[in-house]
């Protein structure tokens, strides 16, 4: 299958379609016509569609979900009057601290008959406190469709070989149910995924802390036709492999879970020979969006509403950079409503040159990191100091409020921290033992510093990792 053009169509999007065939079990399901489909429909019947589902959600939450009860109560909403997206406007942004903090009552008490709970997934950014969401089965079947149709926008053929580069959490278990270890490998023989449901070749990771060498030498030796990796860990493997890594013969690159600035593609794009494409999603919510080649985010509109909203909750203008807020549509389980994101984007309007008629955001401003500049061991040390603060012992970090994680350009860390009150000394403590338990001699100086604020990045949010080793982005050119 050849690269995407900027501009495709229904009858070019059931060509690729064609390409994915069911299993023997699932040839009758029809998501994925109905998926392709929308992504052509009138945008006014698209919107009125998330009207209708936007207010299922929000009669669910008022009647079903106790947090809401009062919530709802406080804006003078009354459920079953509710129309959509103007009321949903009434109501304030939820914030991660709000779901860490009211976790058993954002959950519904009953669940609508052929719904269940599936499980929990959780992320944690700069506070140090896993965001954890329970998901509904619904929720979780559509994190596979939407998986499906964003490869199939990406022209990625199912009978290729898919690697993945990813911190080891992120990886399936092993045969024996437990964790992937830190810089392991490993090969399947399906695709993670999609594998459950279509015929594909095989699957092959690596966790992004094994040293870059070792990384360099498991794609060459792997050869992979698709790779999937974080922005920071494609820009460092651009940055160390050159021209030389046109020869891996990847035939398509998907970035997740961070900011691609103008610079890192360029640097990826020029070395690898190929266009990368990007994806929008949060564990708390599933897939958000995805990156068509004309450069807009187009949002899963059967599964959320986004909006990009200003400092008052209200609706940005075209053109101008507000909060990206999500509402989840399809988990009962645990709804979340004008969910804060802590991401940046740009609001838009007008048809999009791809032709998709899906709602759509644009440059999302926030999620950056870079990694190609930073001593070696940097990924593994950093890791280290984001699980430890991840996983310590909530009597020990009820107090913390923020933290970042600062490589000096020595190659020490300061780790900086804001507080409501002082920290136990177990805080401390807790994070030097795991550091000396993960990072072997001679391991890098670690210090602890309370401050006042930490800075904003020049994209408006605070990052949980900076490197006095690595230029700031408005240094590099924006190509």
């Amino acid at each position: 299958m050849a690269s995407a053009p900027i501009a495709t169509s229904l009858e070019r999007e059931r060509e690729e379609q064609r390409h994915w065939r069911l299993l023997p079990d699932f040839r009758q399901m029809t998501q994925f016509e109905a998926l392709l489909t929308n992504e052509f429909r009138d945008p006014e019947e698209i919107g009125r569609q998330q009207d209708q589902e936007l207010a299922r959600v929000l009669r669910f939450a008022a009647a079903r979900v106790p947090f809401y009860q009062g919530r709802f109560a406080e804006a003078g909403l009354i459920p079953d009057d509710t129309t959509g997206s103007r009321d949903l406007q009434r109501l304030p942004l939820l914030t991660k601290a709000e779901v860490q903090e009211n976790g058993k009552t954002l959950r519904a008490t009953a669940l609508p008959k052929g719904e269940k709970a599936f499980g929990w997934f959780g992320s944690s950014g700069t506070t140090g406190r896993a965001t954890r969401v329970l998901h509904s089965n619904t929720s979780n079947w559509m994190f596979t469709f939407l998986e499906q149709r964003q490869l199939r926008w990406f022209r990625w053929n199912p009978k290729g070989l898919r690697a993945d580069i990813r911190v080891s959490t992120q990886f399936p278990p092993t045969a024996e149910g437990q964790r992937r270890p830190l810089g392991s490998s490993f090969k399947q023989d399906r695709w993670r995924y999609v594998g459950r449901l279509f015929e594909t070749g095989g699957y092959a990771g690596i966790c992004v802390t094994a040293p870059l060498e070792r990384q360099i030498a498991w794609l060459r030796e792997t050869s992979p036709d698709y790779l999937m990796a974080y922005p920071s860990t494609l820009e460092r493997l651009a940055f160390d492999l050159g021209p030389a890594a046109a020869e891996i013969g990847v035939r398509g690159v998907y970035a997740i879970s961070e900011q691609m600035t103008a610079a890192m593609r360029h640097r990826t794009e020029g070395n690898f020979g190929i266009a990368v494409d990007e994806n929008y999603g949060l564990n708390e919510i599933g897939r958000v969006a995805q990156r068509c080649r004309a450069g807009r985010y187009h949002v899963n509109a059967e599964h959320c509403f986004v909006e990009i909203v200003d400092d008052e909750g209200r609706p940005c203008r075209p053109g101008k950079i507000g909060r990206l807020v999500v509402t989840a549509l399809r988990n009962l389980a645990m709804p979340l409503i004008r969910y804060e994101t802590g991401d940046l984007a740009m609001a838009v309007e007008g048809p999009c040159p791809c032709g998709r008629t899906l709602p759509a955001f644009g440059t999302i401003h926030g999620r950056y990191r870079r990694m190609a500049y930073t001593p070696d061991g940097t990924s593994l040390q950093v890791h280290c100091l984001k699980v430890a603060l991840e996983s310590m012992p909530r009597d020990l970090n009820a107090n913390l409020r923020q933290y970042q994680i600062r490589q000096q350009r020595d190659g020490s860390y300061v780790i900086q921290v804001t507080v409501a009150e002082p920290l136990p000394p177990g805080f401390e403590a807790w994070l030097r033992q795991r550091w000396e338990a993960e990072i072997a001699e001679p391991r890098p100086d670690l210090a602890l510093q309370r401050v006042d604020t930490i800075p904003l990045s020049p994209s408006g949010k605070t990052e949980d990792f900076v490197s006095e080793c690595a230029p700031p982005a408005e240094a590099l050119p924006q190509r």
